[in-house]
């Protein structure tokens, strides 16, 4: 289940863009997407944070995260998860790092920014021209959304 909460829940919640050195299309192989996904829900798990959102993507991945530690803790999560992958994809051109420097982290302080955040997040496969509908996506929260609510935008 990719969420653990309502995402119309008030609370301060954390919108993160995480791309590949170079913009390098690492995750357009099935196995290290799937592989992104678990590492994303394990982490989430071990340090409490609700996860509302994610999408990945072949050079990059979205997640929207809530409750659990101060932002601090968000970068901490997100290089844990950066590092785990880093772990399983073996060095590509010469030994190149797998991230690009620096995660863009948003705080989101209204429930309409989070859901704002949430339909980019699985509207980005769409615009990409990977599938025709987000819920469609296999690494993205949007099917879990569509199966439960019958929608994937809020």
């Amino acid at each position: 289940m990719p969420n653990d909460t309502e995402p119309g829940e008030p609370q301060v919640s954390y919108f993160v863009t995480v791309r590949t050195f170079q913009c390098r299309s690492v995750f357009h192989e099935e196995q290290k997407a799937a592989t992104l996904v678990e590492l994303i829900e394990t982490l989430r798990r071990q340090m409490g944070f609700k996860k509302y959102a994610y999408a990945v993507l072949p050079d990059h991945y979205h997640v929207l995260l809530g409750g659990g530690p101060a932002s601090a803790a968000v970068a901490d999560a997100i290089l844990a998860i950066n590092r785990a992958m880093e772990r399983f994809i073996e060095p590509e051109d010469g030994g190149q790092p797998l991230w690009d420097d620096e995660p863009e982290v948003l705080v989101i302080y209204t429930t309409q920014s989070r859901f704002e955040k949430l339909n980019y997040i699985h509207q980005k496969p769409v615009l990409c021209g990977i599938v025709e509908k987000p819920q469609d996506y296999a690494f993205s929260s949007a099917a879990f959304y569509f199966k439960r609510y019958g929608k994937t935008e809020f």
